[in-house]
Formats: C-alpha cells, structure tokens, sequence
C-alpha cells in the first residue's frame, strides 16, 4: 500500500463489497479514494493495506469517466443499487408502471410515432424536393407540440426561428441530414449545430430534441439541469458546457450506456433512452 499513488485501482480487503477503487489523492498518512460501490473514503494508510489491482480487472466505466475529484462528495453519490431502490419507492412497476409511463413515456412516444410519419425519409425527401420547407417546418413544430419536452418559452423562440423562409430552408435541409444522412453522426451532429446558431437556436434542448424524437432507442434529449444534477449524483464526467457540443453530447451519450447495462444486472428492463433518461433525471431529484 506504501506505493500507491493517484490513479491507481485497488480494492479493500475487508470490504469487498465496495468494489473497485480509485486513489483520488494520496499523502504519507493517508490515501482518498472513490469505490464504485460506496463513493469517496478517506483512509489511514497505517490502519488498511489495500490491494492495488491491475490489466483488465483495474477497468470500470464509471472510474474511467470519473467527475473531477474536487467535485466529488462522498454525501451526494448515489450507486445504483440505491438510485434504483428510490425509483422503485416510486415507481413499483418499474418501467411498466402506469404512472411512470403517463409521466415520462406518453408524450414523448407520440411525438415519436408522428414524427416518423410527417418526418420519415421517403416523406421529408419528397418535402424537400419540391421546395416544401415551410410544410417541413411546420410538420417539425407541430411534432415537438405533442410532447412535453420543451417549456414554454423554449417553444415559442423555436417557433418564431422558423418564420422567414431562408430560415425555413435552412432548418429542413439541416433536419433532414440529422436524421437520414451519410456522414458520421458527429458530423451529422455538427452539421445540425452550425445550422441552429445561424438561427439563434444553439441551446442543449433545440439541438437533441429532435434526435431523441425520431429514434429514442440511439439518442438523448439534454436538458440542462436535469443531466447535470443527474450525473453529479452518479459521479460521472459529462464534460458540461452550456453551449451544445459534441464531447458533452458523446459523454452523455456513455453515461446512458453505462446506466443500461446496470438497470439491466439490477433487473430493470429500459426500452430505450427515454426510460433511461427518466431514470436519470430522478436520479438528480433532491
């Protein structure tokens, strides 16, 4: 134990339960250290003789994407087994409970089965060719209007955006890459968040909303606080900026990957990311 150092993966002895570790900090008397199972510890190292782990069995998910240790408070972490324990208290059906899916899926699923149908490839390509952008934008508003996604006042700046019809066009040839173009999805991405700044709509719920509408199996709808307060809790690095960006998209997008392979070993069954999304969020609810 005399040799550990920052960074370094262990596991407590006597404490198997704790799971896998990582040094946080380390001095002559003492090492911090964040266990996957339980959070941050600080420990004498006089008293405990840790076990330094290395290869394959030093990797973990959460420990590879772990916040900034000044971030890190050993009150506010919440491991899974207890963020699903609450969300059971709630929600006693899991996933299928009735209440979950009224608050959470409803909305949301309808916007997704009309956006396939006003927005599906064969459909929004043949807006396009004719010149329809205003009907595309107008089919676009009318989907988001069926969930509850956005507040308000979101809506109605996303609705006024789309008046001119540069803007209109703009906005149509833009969704229509999204959601059925060659490139990358980073690039498809980008793309979509060049075109929302032109329109003075590069905020996080503008730039996902849509995505997270037409395939909620592959996608997240970021909103700000919610994620924020979400992965906090969870103590996973999600690179934050207000602005929307890839690299946060991308660690958000891994925090839900993460999520649903341990819902899944906890015996919750997520249909897609809208379940984990719910799931998240009330993670982040004090």
């Amino acid at each position: 134990m005399s040799n550990l150092t920052s960074g370094d993966r262990v596991v407590h002895p006597n404490q198997k339960e704790w799971g896998l570790g990582k040094v946080l900090s380390a001095t002559p008397d003492n090492l911090d250290v964040f266990f996957v199972g339980v959070g941050r510890k600080r420990l004498s190292r006089s008293f405990i003789q840790l076990e330094k782990v290395e290869g394959g069995a030093s990797k973990h998910r959460l420990l590879d994407n772990l916040i900034e240790t000044s971030q890190i408070s050993s009150d506010d972490f919440i491991t899974v087994p207890l963020a699903v324990e609450r969300f059971m208290a709630s929600y006693p059906d899991g996933f299928e409970d009735p209440v979950f899916i009224k608050a959470t899926r409803d909305a949301s699923m309808r916007g997704h089965k009309l956006c396939a149908q006003l927005l599906g490839q064969e459909e929004l390509s043949r807006l396009l060719e004719d010149g329809c952008f205003e009907a595309v934008c107008d089919r676009a508003r009318h989907v988001e209007s069926t969930t509850t996604l956005l507040t308000k006042s979101e809506r109605k700046v996303f609705h006024d955006a789309l008046e001119l019809p540069a803007s209109q066009k703009l906005f149509s040839v833009a969704l229509a890459e999204l959601f059925y173009g060659a490139e990358a999805e980073e690039a498809r991405f980008k793309h979509f968040l060049r075109t929302l700044g032109i329109l003075n709509l590069n905020k996080w719920p503008f730039a996902t909303l849509f995505s997270f509408i037409r395939y909620p199996q592959q996608h997240a709808f970021i909103k700000a606080s919610a994620i924020q307060n979400g992965a906090k809790a969870l103590c996973w690095r999600i690179n934050y900026k207000p602005e929307p960006n890839w690299k946060t998209y991308d660690a958000v997008l891994r925090l839900y990957s993460y999520m649903r392979a341990n819902l899944l070993e906890e015996g919750l069954m997520p249909r897609d990311m809208a379940d984990i999304q719910s799931f998240i969020w009330s993670v982040g609810q004090k």
